[in-house]
């Protein structure tokens, strides 16, 4: 337990160096007031993890994940997704706007737009980004980029991004070699290439956003390449991000295995985002991949009505008095 402790306070402190390093890096997108502002909400946004805290108040999620797929053209030897029970599906465009809408008009600043599946083989995702930057939202997509070419990435830059969208491009190793192995897909050289692609449109067409970064989730497989991966892509990209090990029990999900460590610490997640799967249900969050939590579905019910629904406050007291024996997702969660 005292090293799971450890573990925690660890990844907590090199989580908190990277993101004032972001904020840092992020200096060079201040060309406008508007730059400005938006710069200020990020720090607003990431601050509370800085600090190990969250509002427990808040009557609207910060943020959505909104799942425009669960389709996939990789199977990640660190993902669980390939064996989900759950059905396969494209979000609804009209589904989208609803929830896009209420977002808007309650207030929400953020939708991050990937879960369990690759976004760009949702044959709409240019006209949902379009539709979310229509109604003042941030967005924040991640792709294996292998799907991204000219019309797409012309599409997007064209889209109304600026300062506050990214962009992250999941590339799990500093060579081909490692990260095809790992996507048990040839996938390296394809997604490098549209990644440069898109870095030079940007350039080219003089846009001022989005964020472009590489992000490097560590494991067994890898982890002798992070020192390399860095080097390679930091001052090429904006950010070069280091996720961290991959979840366990994420990774291991519903898999027969040894016992994870129990969790002690309260998930600042259920405070920081709303889990929206491609159909509208909403889960517990992000962990839950087969949808064994789901608190209602947004075809049918407001983002307010499920935020602040009994049955979600109730986990979070859960959480906030740490008596999480009672939440079996949470307690053996070791997500950070």
């Amino acid at each position: 337990m005292k090293l799971f402790r450890s573990k925690t306070s660890r990844l907590r402190r090199r989580s908190n160096q990277y993101t004032i390093r972001y904020a840092i890096e992020e200096l060079k997108f201040l060309r406008s007031f508007n730059d400005l502002r938006i710069f200020h909400r990020k720090i607003g946004f990431l601050l509370p993890r800085i600090i190990g805290t969250f509002d427990r108040f808040h009557k609207v999620p910060p943020s959505l994940q909104i799942e425009p797929t669960n389709y996939c053209n990789a199977d990640c030897i660190c993902c669980p997704s390939s064996r989900s029970l759950r059905p396969r599906g494209h979000m609804d465009i009209n589904l989208f706007r609803r929830i896009a809408d209420d977002a808007s008009r309650i207030g929400v600043k953020l939708v991050f737009l990937f879960l369990h599946g690759e976004p760009m083989l949702h044959p709409r995702l240019a006209q949902m980004i379009r539709y979310l930057k229509s109604k003042g939202l941030a967005f924040h997509l991640t792709t294996n980029g292998v799907l991204l070419n000219e019309e797409k990435i012309r599409k997007i830059l064209g889209s109304g991004v600026n300062s506050a969208d990214y962009v992250s491009f999941s590339i799990l190793g500093a060579s081909k070699e490692v990260h095809d192995r790992i996507l048990r897909r040839e996938h390296y050289e394809k997604a490098v290439e549209n990644l440069s692609l898109l870095l030079s449109l940007r350039k080219k067409l003089r846009v001022n956003g989005p964020v472009i970064e590489t992000v490097f989730h560590r494991m067994p497989e890898n982890a002798h390449e992070e020192k390399e991966f860095v080097k390679k892509w930091r001052g090429v990209v904006d950010h070069v991000r280091l996720g961290g090990d991959i979840s366990q029990s994420f990774s291991e999900y519903k898999r027969d295995g040894e016992q994870l460590a129990v969790r002690t610490d309260t998930c600042l997640n259920l405070w920081q985002k709303m889990t929206v799967f491609w159909n509208g249900d909403v889960t517990t969050c992000c962990e839950d991949v087969d949808g064994d939590w789901v608190l209602g579905n947004l075809s049918e019910q407001s983002i307010s009505e499920i935020w602040n629904s009994e049955r979600l406050l109730a986990i979070k007291r859960i959480h906030k008095e740490k008596q999480l024996k009672k939440l079996p997702l949470c307690y053996t969660c070791d997500m950070r």
